[in-house]
Order: C-alpha cells, then sequence, then structure tokens
C-alpha cells in the first residue's frame, strides 16, 4: 500500500511541475488511469513521453552570407586536411541546408558548386539581386552609358568585360531579357526587322546570341567602325576575340540586366 501511495503522489508532482512549466501533458484519463489503477510501474503509464516529445524543426529557407574572416571550404563536414579552397572576407555564399555541426553546407556562386564553410567566419547578408537569375550563377551586365560595354559575370564576379556598340536611337531596350536561341553563322537582312532604320544584308555573323524577339543579338560586328557608342540597329555588336568568348561562355537562358 505504502509504495502505490508513494507512486501516486509522484506522479501528482510530475503532472504539477509540467502545467506549471507549460510542458505538453498526455491526455488527462490515462494520468487519471495511473493514479488510481494499479499499473504496476512509472514507465507503463507513458510518463516519461511528457518530457521526452521532439520538437519538430522550424522549414528550412535558404539565406545568404558572407564572410568576415578569412577561411576556407571543405568538401565535407569532417575533413580537416585537403581544403576545396582559400576565402576572403567578403565572399558571398548561399547556405542550402539546416546546420548541424561547426560548418554549413553551402553554394559558391563564383564556382558554381557545393561545399562546407566554417559558420564562426560568417555572418548574415542581403539576398544579392541576381541570386533569382540563374541557378549556375551566370549573368550578363549591360552598361548603354558611354562607353557601353558589357559584363560577363558569375555571382558577383566579373569574369570578362568588353566594349560594345548598341543600338542607335536607345533601339537597345533596358530591361531584363534571356538569350532565347543561338546561330553559330547568321545573315542578317533588314527585310525580316520590320522597323529597320537602313536596309542591309549582312553575311557570316558569327556567335549570334538572340535575346529580344525584336531581333536584337549578342554578335560579331565585323563591319563597326567604333566601339563603346550607338551604331546597331537594336543589337550588341562585338569584336571577334569578345563575341567568341560570349558564344562559349553563355548559353540559352543565360540572362542580361540592360540598363543606362
Amino acid at each position: 500500500m505504502r509504495t502505490r501511495m508513494n507512486r501516486r503522489l509522484a506522479i501528482r508532482n510530475l503532472a504539477a511541475v509540467a502545467a506549471s512549466l507549460n510542458l505538453p501533458l498526455a491526455p488527462s484519463r490515462a494520468v487519471a488511469a495511473c493514479i488510481d489503477g494499479d499499473a504496476g510501474s512509472v514507465d507503463s503509464c507513458g510518463l516519461p513521453a511528457l518530457f521526452e516529445r521532439p520538437m519538430a524543426d522550424p522549414p528550412f529557407e535558404p539565406s545568404w552570407v558572407t564572410t568576415f574572416l578569412p577561411t576556407r571550404l571543405w568538401p565535407t563536414p569532417s575533413e580537416i586536411d585537403a581544403p576545396v579552397a582559400s576565402i576572403d572576407v567578403g565572399r558571398l555564399f548561399r547556405i542550402d541546408a539546416p546546420q548541424r555541426w561547426y560548418r554549413l553546407f553551402v553554394w559558391d556562386p563564383r564556382e558554381n558548386q557545393h561545399a562546407y564553410i566554417g559558420a564562426e567566419a560568417v555572418g548574415p547578408a542581403a539576398t544579392p539581386f541576381w541570386a533569382a537569375f540563374r541557378d549556375d550563377g551566370k549573368w550578363i551586365d549591360v552598361d548603354l552609358s558611354l562607353p557601353q560595354h558589357l559584363r560577363a559575370m558569375q555571382g558577383d564576379e566579373q569574369v570578362f568585360r568588353d566594349l560594345v556598340t548598341a543600338g542607335v536611337q536607345r533601339r537597345t531596350k533596358p530591361g531584363f531579357c534571356r538569350i532565347m536561341h543561338r546561330v553559330y553563322n547568321e545573315t542578317m537582312d533588314s527585310r525580316t526587322v520590320p522597323d529597320a532604320t537602313r536596309s542591309y544584308l549582312l553575311k557570316d555573323v558569327l556567335y549570334t546570341q538572340y535575346f529580344h524577339d525584336d531581333g536584337s543579338a549578342i554578335h560579331y560586328n565585323w563591319w563597326a567602325s567604333t566601339w563603346g557608342a550607338p551604331g546597331s540597329q537594336g543589337c550588341l555588336g562585338m569584336r571577334l576575340d569578345g563575341a567568341k568568348f560570349m558564344w562559349e561562355w553563355a548559353t540559352f537562358g543565360t540572362p542580361l540586366v540592360i540598363h543606362d
């Protein structure tokens, strides 16, 4: 009888403590059954569940961080001898998984690769505007102010820059575009451009990458005599080496941000 009374008193005390701490309680009928019945042991009443219920993880959302200390990237959470790369202060990374240990699983937009970085070396950063453009981090920045030029960007890093000749009378439209189709060697005919301001028939236009339904494209411009100033019907004309680089670097869907 004394053992049963001690058990009942312990159960009542546990229930009172749980209530005062606002802990989740087992159904009251189950507790009553343990108190009033002959359950045999506290474990059989399920009371440990009051304190062992796991908390659900909150929904994970990727976020951006920047390095405020020199650090390294690692191929695994535990590797200590063979880093992927050394990282300077000010590099941006996207966290792509919940943190489990002292390293974070991140995407490096400059290299378009995933790796691990020490949580002690990074802090929160605003989401960069180019983050929504493309999964591989590539985008093209086109500046129509003089001297007109474009930059091939890998995340926040410039990998190439060259002068272009853009459209006269602002025929190259500012805005957001993507490369829609590509022709290695194109023949351009003004009769296919309804609002062309002059007639032309241009053969062997290499490395043509169309980015607008009005016929605007990045391409080799073998007939141009000046660079960095308007001179086309809306295209972004380039010298041979620049056009070749852009052809090999860009692809279908690569975004362009065109601005003054």
